[in-house]
């Protein structure tokens, strides 16, 4: 920080405390700040043994409603619940399946029985399945112990296991989408994904509202074709789950509009329905430059001239001058 290096003093060398209660705790602050009030210059790491086994499963469910209560059930697993869990919705669903490559006679054998048996059982439908793909991870007993929960809850929601390709390519997805971002826009294509924290009570409001804001706004503004609009769960707790939203548009970047401008007020117009439907600013993205302008709505006067005094104490002539968040306003030097 300006005032210098801030850390706790410890009478024997290379010593970390997992948990310590002696006063007021100036990292939250520091991390926060989002450079605005200093930088990270070293750091303990905490290094985990690797999983003895790591296996993936994936459940397919007739619809997005009969997947959000599976994972909320699952969310109140506690030490139970699998290394991850994510639940895709219909369009990431198909948009994954389409850039799924060739894979094993025997998985493809799999993955048609469970999905013909759902089909021809009627509770599976191509325009409107839904599917978790979840990480196992763990001693061998543990990874069967969660196995077995995980066959009772998808049973108990009407889910078919479909197998690990499946959730192997919904994870492989993952890593391609900010690949396929900028592939696309070599075809007149702008995209891009937002995220935020929702408590269960309000999970479906937020992505019915937030898609319905985003197809409208979109209508609203007479633009070419129709948007892609999809979302998915991503990290389930015991109060919340966090969603990302993906939504791509046709543009013509050489138009009279900036395609730029007017991605960023449909997106800015699904955030304030984010809010207002119960959703956080950020789950893990921070708030930056993109999302200052919300700050004001998520902060009361008392908070905002507490933190701006912080800034004012410990780095008043504003050396750190990222304006992010709060901060986003100030001049740097």
């Amino acid at each position: 920080s300006a005032k210098g290096i801030m850390s706790h003093k410890h009478k024997a060398n290379k010593v970390s405390f997992g948990r310590s209660s002696a006063g007021i705790e100036p990292k939250s602050l520091m991390l926060g700040s989002e450079g605005c009030l200093g930088v990270i210059t070293s750091a303990v790491i905490k290094i985990w043994p690797l999983a003895e086994d790591i296996s993936h499963e994936s459940v397919l469910f007739p619809n997005f409603d009969a997947g959000l209560a599976f994972v909320k059930d699952l969310s109140n697993q506690r030490t139970l619940k699998p290394a991850s869990c994510r639940l895709l919705d219909n369009d990431q669903f198909r948009l994954g399946q389409a850039m799924t490559g060739e894979q094993s006679n025997l998985e493809s054998f799999k993955s048609y029985v469970s999905k013909k048996m759902g089909f021809y059982l009627g509770n599976l439908s191509e325009k409107t399945v839904a599917c978790a793909t979840i990480t196992f991870e763990g001693s061998s007993a543990e990874v069967q112990l969660q196995k077995k929960i995980i066959c009772e809850l998808s049973a108990a929601h009407g889910g078919i296991l479909a197998g690990s390709r499946v959730s192997k390519s919904g994870y492989d997805l993952t890593f391609a989408i900010a690949y396929l971002r900028d592939f696309a826009m070599n075809y007149n294509i702008l995209g891009e994904s937002f995220e935020t924290f929702v408590p269960w009570s309000k999970l479906r409001d937020v992505v019915e509202r937030t898609k319905r804001t985003i197809l409208s706004e979109h209508k609203s503004r007479a633009l070419p074709g129709l948007p892609f609009v999809c979302s998915r769960i991503t990290q389930i707790y015991d109060e919340g789950a966090c969603v990302y939203f993906y939504f791509c548009m046709a543009v013509n970047f050489n138009g009279a509009l900036d395609p730029r401008d007017v991605f960023g007020e449909i997106e800015a117009s699904a955030r304030r329905e984010i809010l207002e439907s119960g959703g956080s600013l950020s789950h893990h993205h921070g708030i930056g430059k993109l999302r200052s302008s919300f700050v004001p709505e998520i902060y009361s006067d008392g908070y905002l001239e507490s933190i701006n005094a912080v800034k004012s104490a410990l780095d008043p002539v504003n050396v750190f001058g990222a304006r992010n968040g709060v901060f986003a306003e100030r001049k740097a030097c």
